[in-house]
């Protein structure tokens, strides 16, 4: 059996033999949050483009495919538009039963779809 080696370099914690469970977990979170999906920014141009394509769907009732951020990564779900909320600046989308409510500023991709 082959051992892989992790250098004290790499894991300065665990390579350690006075660490305080405070620190460990600490280390942790940091590592974790290196590791965190980081949407990213869309100009306003591009988020004109998004909105275009969420009111065409919507007019003419053909579905969508949106690529949106739920909080801790990138989601892809194909869906009907059934209401767009400017007020909330956010629309609401019908998958088979399912309903889903998405801010605008939580869209990444908004592609029309053909048939379903």
């Amino acid at each position: 059996m082959r051992e892989t080696r992790v250098s004290k370099k790499e894991n300065l914690f665990a390579s350690s033999r006075f660490v305080l469970p405070e620190h460990r977990e600490w280390y942790a979170r940091i590592k974790e949050e290196e590791r965190r999906y980081v949407p990213p920014q869309l100009d306003q141009e591009q988020l004109g483009e998004l909105s275009e394509l969420v009111w065409q769907a919507f007019q003419m009732g053909s579905p969508l495919t949106v690529t949106y951020y739920d909080g801790q990564q990138p989601r892809r779900l194909s869906a009907h538009v059934v209401h767009i909320d400017q007020e909330k600046r956010r629309i609401k989308l019908r998958a088979e039963s399912d309903i889903h409510w998405i801010p605008f500023a939580r869209l990444l991709q908004v592609e029309l779809v053909a048939s379903f």
